[in-house]
């Protein structure tokens, strides 16, 4: 998928929380940054997290991470870069 980023998203806040899956054959690793409505940021650089199948759309990756981190008062999402990756065919640890 050929996607031109960085692109800034800002998730719905009904959208279905993240579940982690460890039996996932596929995680997106991504870096972004959020900004906090209430000023402040939070970024992410090389962050996982597992997906069904063997892709992800980048507004439903906004939304995931704010529901995987748990971020209260989360406003905008950029995305600045995102892959999907086999698990096991990256260093997680």
């Amino acid at each position: 998928m050929l996607m031109s980023l960085p692109r800034t998203f800002h998730p719905d806040p009904a959208a279905e929380p993240y579940r982690a899956n460890p039996a996932s054959t596929h995680r997106v690793k991504f870096d972004a940054r959020v900004d906090f409505t209430n000023g402040g940021y939070v970024e992410a650089k090389d962050f996982l997290l597992d997906i069904e199948g063997d892709s992800v759309a980048p507004e439903r990756l906004a939304e995931m991470i704010v529901s995987a981190m748990n971020l209260l008062r989360a406003g905008p999402v950029t995305i600045t870069a995102m892959r999907v990756v086999r698990r096991g065919e990256h260093q997680d640890g």
